[in-house]
């Protein structure tokens, strides 16, 4: 993917959720009447700017962050001079103030919500694949050894259609150990089988013992790269692989165990309306030359507007789960995790990844920053929201408000600490990028 396309989805990227935010304060602003002097998106000198009513829209030149600047926000300037008094941000109740407030990170989460729904809707969702039988953590055999194979699709649970591992585990975690019934689809055909959960006590719950595939695949070969090691032993883009060494194949991650056991394997192999033979040589090859350049078809399930709604409000939660798990965990883990954390280039770099998989893979991601974004400033860090927030509590408490140069001032220094962390992680990404 083009330098030029990656920069300009991070340009799309970054304003969708600085206009999303900044729209949740104007919004809501205007609903209880506060005048609004600016909505900007970008920072810097304006690169455009139009002037409403009361309110001067500006694009400006610096694709990071935005902002609304209401009348009366911090201290009262001479532009506030000329506004009415009732309209004023510090006039307001403070539930009001704090309503505006919550309204950016609060649409970030709802467009991110929004988002995982129409993904899930319009491009579908992943069959549940088999990609491995896992032993228990004690060494025996899985639970589902013999009753589950590898490229199995499973589409219903006791009944329940499922979408996700984790709705599996909620429903095994519901069955209380009792056996439950698996619906699944293997090589075209439906099949049922019962699996009695067995208890992990390293993972503290009942389990089946299965690892799930990412994506959900065929034995359609979608693309191969002229080098890649299965174009130079003759095959093509939309050949399907039927069989290996005699074993039936419907799935790419069939073709990837079956191929990483073998020194030499037998393909059967159909291309258009004819079917061959083509014997390969496997020995010595590690996983990465074998399948460097290789791509399967991808197979995908529609579920319906309702199953969508679920679905992606299910997978919004999920993550909303890691990211709270991920900040819990952050105080006895500050070193490793200052690796973690991307910045401007970071995000770029895995945009840039994502345009690779396809607009649904960009969408996801940006999904994800959304709800990250939304999620962050609702923290009580000075010169984020969640610290705007939280003096409005205190305001609220003691019924009067805390002295604006107190306020402003712990604000400053947040805004600098900000700052010095961005240009910190900023640093860190660069490093990684050139492998340092």
């Amino acid at each position: 993917m083009s330098i030029l396309a990656t920069i300009a989805a991070f340009i799309v990227t970054i304003a969708f959720l600085v206009v999303v935010h900044e729209w949740g304060h104007f919004a809501a602003a205007r609903l209880f009447g506060v005048w609004v002097h600016q909505f900007a998106i970008g920072m810097g000198p304006a690169i455009w700017r139009r002037k409403g009513r009361e309110t001067e829209y500006s694009v400006r030149i610096f694709p990071i962050g935005g902002y609304v600047r209401m009348a009366g926000e911090d201290r009262e300037s001479a532009e506030d001079q000329a506004v009415p008094k009732e309209r004023l941000f510090t006039s307001k109740p403070a539930w009001q103030r704090m309503i505006i407030v919550f309204a950016g990170p609060v649409m970030n989460i709802i467009a991110a919500i929004f988002l995982m729904i129409l993904i899930v809707g319009v491009f579908g969702l992943p069959y549940l694949e088999v990609a491995e039988l896992v032993p228990m953590p004690d060494g025996s055999p899985s639970p589902s050894q013999g009753l589950l194979q590898i490229g199995d699709r499973i589409e219903k649970i006791n009944g329940k259609m499922v979408y996700s591992p984790q709705q599996l585990q909620q429903l095994i975690r519901a069955s209380g150990g009792q056996a439950i019934s698996l619906e699944l689809l293997r090589n075209d055909q439906h099949h049922t089988v019962t699996i009695l959960p067995k208890w992990s006590e390293r993972d503290g719950r009942y389990i089946i013992g299965v690892r799930f595939a990412h994506v959900s695949t065929s034995n359609l070969i979608a693309r191969l790269e002229p080098n890649a090691f299965f174009a130079q032993q003759g095959l093509q883009p939309g050949d399907r692989i039927l069989s290996i060494n005699g074993v039936p194949i419907w799935s790419f991650w069939q073709m990837r165990e079956l191929l990483l056991d073998a020194q030499t394997a037998v393909l059967v192999v159909q291309r258009g309306e004819h079917q061959f033979a083509l014997t390969i040589e496997i020995a010595g090859r590690t996983e990465l030359e074998l399948f460097d350049g290789f791509e399967p078809q991808v197979l995908m399930r529609r579920p319906s507007l309702g199953q969508a709604i679920l679905v992606g409000a299910q997978r919004s939660w999920d993550t909303v789960v890691a990211i709270v798990e991920w900040l819990r965990s952050l105080p006895g883990r500050l070193g490793q995790a200052s690796g973690e954390v991307r910045g401007p280039v970071g995000i770029l770099e895995v945009i840039g990844q994502s345009l690779q998989f396809g607009l649904m893979s960009l969408l996801l991601v940006i999904a994800v920053l959304s709800l990250n974004l939304g999620l962050f400033n609702l923290l009580p860090i000075p010169a984020l929201d969640g610290s705007r927030i939280l003096f409005l509590l205190i305001e609220m408490i003691r019924r009067k408000p805390i002295p604006p140069e107190k306020e402003g001032f712990i604000h400053y220094l947040g805004f600098i600490l900000l700052i010095g962390l961005i240009l910190l992680v900023t640093y860190n990404d660069i490093m990684r990028f050139f492998g340092r």
